[in-house]
């Protein structure tokens, strides 16, 4: 059965426009997709809730999942686990949105929130302050952000930092004290990620963030 305290992790998709909104309403919310997924013990399928338009959408999804050449699950899982609750949720985004895995590795930030939660978000380009950050997400409103591409403070030499290119991260807390923000990476997101406001900007290109607060959680239709 899913355990909806798991975070959610992404897989060997480049789909880090859906899984990190996933992550940013899950560290604002962790119960809020407690109603998204139904799942009957040893059932072929479950049901996964989606939105389009706003309105919630029900999808069957077969509990079949990929597994890569050493027999572990390549996509979406719960952290420490397997698909889980995360995993239902992107194969249901992909069949619906993309037709298959392989289309919805191309995407924006701004069309997972709405996927997901049904609230519309919004790019912004002028970074928010640490103390914008705590005030935004004390509203309920997750926020991601995305690396900028051309950025050399993204990697020591040959090294990969700790914040790929071309990437996708939650942005879960601040502190305006220190003037630091703090982040956590769709493919580690038990790991928390801190950077000063000027890394912030020399790291990151724009942020997304949601329209409205993130609506309670919602029981099933």
């Amino acid at each position: 059965m899913p355990n909806f305290s798991r975070k959610p992790r992404q897989g060997a998709l480049g789909n880090c426009w859906l899984m990190a909104p996933m992550l940013a309403i899950h560290s604002v919310d962790p119960s809020f997709f407690e109603g998204a997924v139904r799942v009957s013990p040893g059932a072929p399928k479950a049901l996964a809730r989606i939105f389009l338009d706003g309105a919630p959408a029900w999808r069957s999804v077969n509990m079949r999942f990929p597994v890569n050449e050493r027999g572990r699950f390549a996509y979406a899982t719960e952290e420490g686990g397997g698909p889980g609750w995360p995993g239902i949720l992107e194969k249901a985004c992909a069949a619906e949105f993309s037709g298959s895995y392989a289309w919805i590795a191309r995407g924006f930030a701004k069309w997972g929130f709405p996927a997901l939660s049904g609230v519309s978000a919004s790019t912004r380009l002028s970074l928010p302050s640490p103390k914008e950050i705590t005030n935004l997400l004390a509203e309920r409103r997750p926020i991601v952000a995305s690396t900028h591409m051309l950025s050399a403070a993204l990697s020591r030499g040959r090294k990969p930092g700790p914040i790929p290119s071309h990437h996708v991260m939650a942005v879960v807390g601040a502190k305006p004290e220190s003037e630091e923000i703090v982040l956590r990476n769709p493919w580690r997101p038990g790991a928390w990620v801190t950077v000063s406001r000027e890394e912030f900007r020399r790291f990151f290109l724009s942020v997304d963030v949601l329209d409205q607060p993130l609506r309670r959680a919602h029981g099933p239709a």
